[in-house]
């Protein structure tokens, strides 16, 4: 049997889209996904996007004290730390530190947007950067579903450093015979990822990103690909009800021994 690849470049596309069938791939290059991934290859518990700065308040006020877990609360809007919160979603902030048992509760401008619109799919999420490629392949590769890329975007509109992601992603997965794809977005991003790989930095030069944002060391890291072996994997509360909060699920290190359904 043979799987379908496609690709949302947008948030804002997502409704185009049947995910009751899918293994959802979401991406957020910078910097959610990246982020996150440094989170939780550093030792940490789980990952729980939260779709709101209200939501993720709640967990600054620690709203399951009966339950003994330490929270690390980020908050990021216009690729600033939003006053009040610990972090934000530079994956510089979490690198080489030791977050063993702890959990992080997070907000972004557009990777937890992107996470909430996609939360239904019915064959699961995971978490994808260019850190942790090559794991997120050898995972799909071995689960037997059609996949979805969801681009993150900014603002809901497409940008260039996740269509190269979603492109690379497309072209690793389309080596295996068992993948196809009929799509001109996965077409598109292909095309995109092989003009830019022999540089992204460069490539990426005149993107809104790196002109937007004065970034360019968080640019570089997150471009780095293949730094650890890690499938962030989505799970709901309702799977375990001693974990029951603020928001519809969390995502978990499949590899993470600290932490089993």
């Amino acid at each position: 049997m043979k799987y379908k690849i496609d690709i949302c470049l947008a948030p804002s596309l997502i409704d185009l889209f049947d995910l009751s069938n899918k293994q959802v791939v979401i991406i957020d290059v910078f910097r959610a996904t990246s982020a996150m991934c440094v989170f939780l290859n550093n030792g940490g518990e789980r990952v729980i996007p939260v779709a709101n700065i209200e939501d993720a308040v709640k967990y600054k006020n620690d709203i399951n004290p009966s339950y003994e877990q330490k929270y690390l609360v980020a908050a990021e809007r216009d690729g600033k730390i939003v006053p009040g919160f610990d972090i934000g979603n530079s994956p510089l902030s979490y690198h080489n530190q030791d977050f063993r048992n702890v959990s992080l509760a997070i907000t972004t401008t557009n990777g937890t947007l992107a996470i909430s619109k996609a939360k239904m799919a019915r064959n699961g999420m995971l978490l994808a950067s260019f850190l942790n490629i090559s794991s997120i392949v050898d995972y799909i590769s071995n689960s037997n579903n059609d996949v979805l890329i969801v681009c993150s975007g900014w603002k809901g509109r497409l940008c260039i450093e996740d269509m190269l992601l979603a492109g690379l992603l497309s072209e690793k997965l389309l080596l295996n015979r068992q993948f196809y794809s009929e799509s001109d977005s996965v077409v598109l991003a292909k095309n995109m990822y092989d003009l830019g790989k022999s540089n992204l930095f460069q490539f990426l030069a005149d993107s809104a990103y790196r002109r937007r944002m004065d970034l360019d060391e968080d640019v570089k890291y997150c471009l780095q690909i293949d730094t650890m072996d890690l499938v962030p994997v989505w799970s709901t509360f309702e799977s375990n009800k001693e974990y029951s909060q603020v928001g519809s699920g969390f995502f978990y290190a499949n590899n993470n021994e600290t932490f089993k359904l």
